[in-house]
């Protein structure tokens, strides 16, 4: 119960901040902090407390390849560029759950083919999405509540303890694909769409991407060896402190990224010489 207790605070922790950072400095830093390791690596780390270190390991065996697949659930969101929410949110879970499915079905066990058919796949996906070309939203100067910003942490909570759950009943494999889910990113999504359209929802998706991709599958490297090493608590601090570096140059991609859409937005406001 305390480890679903914790999982729930994470989860809404991250939302209620990615959400609430949407509002004030728009979609490019919100999405760095929703694109940085945090259900995978609660998920990962509640597989080693609460079965063991062996099986949490174990888990990492397909966790890169699962996120690669996450990542897809990204572009097919994004994709559209007109459709409602419900029907594009919907095709998306749908889509990445099938391709889902496949990778749990395969057990596939062989984490340095996970770790370089991941990287194959999240470089064309990352490619196919910049292609969309999708404008970063800018500030949007909405006020902030405190009753707000909790309720929409809680949808992030409840979803982060369902895939945790899903992912200690499934066994290690089946936990890495459970692991990979994309509960942050769809609760984050959901709130900023309703909040801000689903425009402003599609361009929260490319810093998701960037720092996914350059701090998800270094996380799952960093955890596959560490945790075997230092044990699961201090693997999961120095992960965090091995992918530093891949964090700070996505934050400076993503800080470029808002500098123009500011500059993008402004000169559209502006009027006519």
């Amino acid at each position: 119960m305390l480890h679903l207790l914790f999982a729930f605070g994470s989860g809404w922790l991250v939302v209620a901040a990615v959400t609430t950072i949407a509002d004030v400095y728009g979609s490019g830093r919100a999405g760095f902090l929703g694109g940085l390791p945090s259900t995978g690596a609660v998920s990962l780390l509640f597989i080693g407390w609460s079965q063991s270190q062996a099986a949490a390991i174990q888990a990492t065996a397909v966790f890169p390849l699962s996120f690669s697949v996450t990542f897809a659930f990204l572009l097919f969101y994004s994709a559209p560029s007109r459709m409602m929410f419900r029907p594009r949110m919907a095709i998306a879970l749908l889509l990445w759950f099938l391709l889902s499915v496949i990778v749990a079905v395969l057990r596939f066990d062989n984490f340095i083919l996970s770790v370089v058919i991941a990287v194959g796949l999240a470089s064309t996906i990352f490619i196919l999405h910049r292609r969309i070309r999708i404008q970063d939203a800018p500030h949007v100067g909405t006020e902030f509540s405190f009753l707000r910003m909790v309720l929409r942490g809680a949808l992030g909570g409840c979803i982060v303890c369902a895939v945790v759950t899903l992912s200690e009943v499934g066994g290690p494999l089946l936990a890495g694909v459970f692991a990979a889910a994309p509960a942050i990113w769809t609760s984050s999504l959901y709130v900023t769409s309703d909040a801000h359209g689903v425009q402003f929802s599609r361009s929260l998706t490319n810093s998701f991407m960037v720092t996914g991709i350059l701090t998800v599958i270094p996380y799952a490297i960093a955890v596959r060896y560490l945790y075997s090493a230092v044990g699961i608590w201090w693997g999961t601090v120095l992960a965090y402190v091995a992918i530093s570096p891949a964090a700070w140059l996505a934050w400076q991609l993503v800080k470029g990224e808002d500098k123009n859409a500011y500059s993008t937005n402004r000169g559209k406001d502006e009027p006519l010489g």
